[in-house]
């Protein structure tokens, strides 16, 4: 049986995949060092950007991470459930081959076969949309959850815009992965800008909001907690 694992669907952007920004004329002198965030209320000139990782999130979230490996293990099952079905038509098959074509019991057994193969790949059809929904159930629900972490880190530290960046080390023996490095919209950072390993300590320590939808796969706990500052 074909693999169900067919969904690339890391999500595309968080709030902004790329961004141009104008430097302020004092930009120009050389850089000093400050606190990449401020509480709530503190006056900071220009916008206040911060920096997250989204693959690194999914790669390290706890939850997303079980939440794939029962889905593995339910494919793995319902692998073996359609191998034995198909196992049980092979047999059949045979079986129909020792009749003598033409007779009743021929007839009888080949509508059979033909009604068990047809049921079989409806079956296998329908079970493979439900597995690749019920992973994209899964990504949004994390995803959602990120994103509400991240917009209440940034409404308590008083940051304007979140880009995604891709903070992954290039590996120069794999020529997809220099263009990746190259293409990267983010050439540069500072990196107290980098909120990802914050936001994801979150995400781990603390529950599932409310909202989130427990049939995902994701297991929910109860209400959040807020964040340690």
């Amino acid at each position: 049986m074909t693999k169900f694992r067919s969904w690339a669907l890391v999500p595309t952007v968080l709030l902004s995949s790329s961004a141009w920004l104008t430097a302020p004329a004092h930009a120009q002198a050389p850089m000093q060092t400050r606190p990449a965030y401020q509480a709530a209320g503190q006056s900071m000139p220009g916008t206040r950007i911060a920096l997250i990782d989204i693959n690194r999130i999914f790669q390290n979230h706890t939850r997303f991470k079980a939440a794939m490996e029962q889905m593995k293990r339910d494919v793995a099952a319902a692998e073996q459930q359609m191998k034995e079905k198909r196992d049980a038509i092979t047999r059949a098959t045979e079986d129909l081959q020792r009749l003598s074509k033409g007779t009743p019991d021929y007839k009888a057994a080949e509508e059979n076969v033909t009604r068990q193969q047809t049921e079989l790949t409806l079956q296998v059809q329908r079970q493979k949309e439900d597995f690749v929904q019920r992973e994209a159930q899964i990504y949004n629900t994390v995803y959602q959850e990120v994103l509400e972490r991240t917009d209440y880190f940034c409404r308590q530290m008083g940051i304007d815009v979140v880009l995604r960046f891709n903070g992954e080390k290039v590996n120069v023996n794999q020529p997809q992965s220099v263009l990746g490095y190259i293409n990267r919209p983010v050439v540069w950072y500072a990196p107290d800008l980098d909120i990802t390993q914050r936001i994801l300590d979150e995400l781990n320590r603390s529950s599932l909001p409310a909202t989130a939808n427990r049939a995902n796969g994701v297991s929910n706990g109860g209400q959040t907690v807020p964040w340690g500052r």
